[in-house]
């Protein structure tokens, strides 16, 4: 092959890969240039806080933090800010502060469906019941779960839930789960004992981890130790990755429910899938400081 051909077939190949390749360099050099941030590894961890649940906090590990069902903004692990996101499930008074859902900062779903997208948190409600037959509304229903894919995993909190059995299309929307944050026995959402409606509602979900809100039948928690490996907490902070999570449903009880229950605590014991922050103050440094 002559000389000049071999030249010109050479330049060619080389006009073919800098085509080929140099969108991809351009965008990457840009990401550099411009500073933008890669989105969070799933292996980082989120952190949980629980006072007293309902109240739920959740925090990405940059920070985002997603406030559920409020009753008592003075528990909080820190004032609101317009950058946190503020969920409620329902009306009742032990889930929703009126004044607190008035004056609130940020982004909130008040007793309502909808998406919130976030740079490292999305968000979606959907309408459920908080008695079997209630009618499902895309707002003021009676009750709304609330999806939270954050660092990796997807968390779902129930409010109140009292249906008999979800919906296909709840179960469609919520896919799969890793945390469920529901309730066990409740008066009044006709859930109890006898008909065990949470735990037949959690055996439709199949969560990695269970977080109970209401149990307000003693035995139902002891149904709830024989169903499922259980665990307690001391601390008010604990911080979970998806990888820590067995594919084993575990519960895991919480706040005034922990000091009730004859369990490991998990803050002392060697606890597949749960690593518990051992001092509040880690998080104070850690997530709150960073949020300033």
């Amino acid at each position: 092959m002559p000389l000049q051909r071999l030249k010109k077939e050479g330049t060619k190949i080389k006009r073919f890969i800098f085509k080929a390749f140099f969108p991809f360099l351009t965008v990457s050099t840009m990401f550099c240039i411009l500073g933008i941030p890669k989105a969070s590894e799933a292996k980082d961890p989120i952190r949980l806080y629980c006072l007293y649940p309902p109240q739920i906090e959740l925090i990405s590990a940059r920070g985002t933090r997603v406030l559920i069902d409020v009753h008592d903004p003075k528990a909080l692990s820190s004032p609101p800010t317009e950058k946190d996101v503020l969920l409620t499930t329902h009306n009742h008074g032990d889930h929703r502060n009126f004044d607190f859902v008035k004056s609130f900062p940020g982004q909130q779903l008040d007793v309502k469906i909808g998406e919130i997208k976030m740079e490292d948190v999305m968000i979606r409600g959907i309408a459920s019941a908080h008695n079997e037959g209630d009618e499902f509304r895309s707002e003021g229903g009676t009750n709304y779960i609330f999806i939270v894919d954050m660092g990796g995993l997807r968390i779902a909190h129930f409010g109140d839930i009292g249906q008999d059995a979800l919906t296909p299309e709840q179960l469609s929307a919520l896919g799969k789960v890793d945390i469920a944050i529901t309730q066990l026995s409740n008066f009044y959402s006709d859930m109890n004992a006898a008909n065990k409606k949470g735990f037949n509602l959690m055996d439709q979900v199949k969560p990695r981890l269970i977080i109970p809100t209401h149990i307000d039948q003693p035995i139902c928690a002891k149904m709830a130790i024989d169903k499922w490996t259980a665990y307690k907490s001391s601390k008010k902070f604990i911080s979970i990755s998806p990888e820590d999570l067995s594919d084993k449903t575990t519960i895991l009880f919480m706040s005034q429910y922990a000091g009730a229950m004859n369990l490991p605590d998990s803050a002392k014991a060697s606890v597949p899938g749960l690593h518990f922050l051992q001092e509040d103050e880690a998080y104070r440094r850690d997530v709150v400081g960073e949020r300033d």
